[in-house]
């Protein structure tokens, strides 16, 4: 019954009971209930160490959960095999805290990368890179190798090989975490200009400002639970430290 609903389900993704555990360790989060529908945008807080991470993992498939029914796209990823998640990944786009670009690479490659994998022309990859690049103000460090930037701008470059090839699903674990105000508004507007191109966009983050400035609803991760709060509800000082 539960996979039914879960695969008749509008949602792109939907957590039904969702529990996740390392080894034998305890659950860092439990009876997770979420759907998160086609074009939405919100914020993900919670303290250190409150599972937002382990949260996002489960969302871009690097992990099933422990129990209960996850669906990604209307498929329940609890009986997915290895090639139907691969087909899946494909559809999301992920901005991950640590970067994971390719040092050896120059920045344009590292962009491009998700759009050679799909075998689009260079042509078009070009325009799409340079284009992308420049948005975000590395435009000059275009064909640089990544291992010789600074954080913030391989914070840029993981932001834009993360959007570069559309995705229908956003998940970014402190985009703007290494770049300063004038930066982080603009990428927000990226953010906000791919949601509203149908993109369903998620950000984790510690700060109060991102969530001040703009208005969207947010999922709070405490006690290995999940409360979701409307724009301005429940704002506190300090809520994602």
């Amino acid at each position: 019954m539960l996979r039914d609903s879960i695969i008749a389900a509008p949602a792109v993704v939907e957590m039904k009971g969702v529990g996740i555990r390392y080894d034998q360790g305890p659950e860092i989060l439990s009876d997770i209930n979420l759907s998160l529908k086609k074009g939405s945008f919100h914020f993900l807080t919670g303290k250190s160490g409150a599972g937002k991470t382990s949260l996002l993992s489960l969302m871009y498939l690097a992990q099933r959960p422990s129990r209960g029914a996850l669906g990604v796209f209307g498929q329940n990823v609890n009986f997915a095999n290895r090639d139907a998640l691969a087909v899946l990944r494909r559809r999301i786009g992920v901005v991950f805290q640590d970067f994971r670009l390719i040092e050896h690479l120059s920045a344009f490659d590292n962009v491009a990368l998700p759009l050679r994998v799909c075998g689009m022309s260079e042509k078009e990859i070009k325009k799409r890179v340079k284009e992308l690049l420049s948005w975000v103000e590395l435009d000059k460090h275009m064909f640089e190798k990544t291992s010789t930037l600074s954080g913030g701008e391989k914070q840029r470059i993981a932001i834009a090989r993360a959007v570069i090839n559309r995705p229908d699903i956003l998940l970014a674990d402190e985009p703007t975490g290494n770049v300063d105000n004038d930066i982080a508004r603009k990428l927000m507007k990226l953010f906000i200009e791919l949601n509203k191109l149908g993109t369903t966009v998620l950000i984790a983050t510690h700060s109060d400002k991102l969530i001040t400035d703009f208005p969207y609803p947010r999922l709070h991760l405490i006690n290995g639970g999940l409360r979701v709060f409307q724009p301005f509800e429940g704002i506190v000082k300090g809520v994602g430290i």
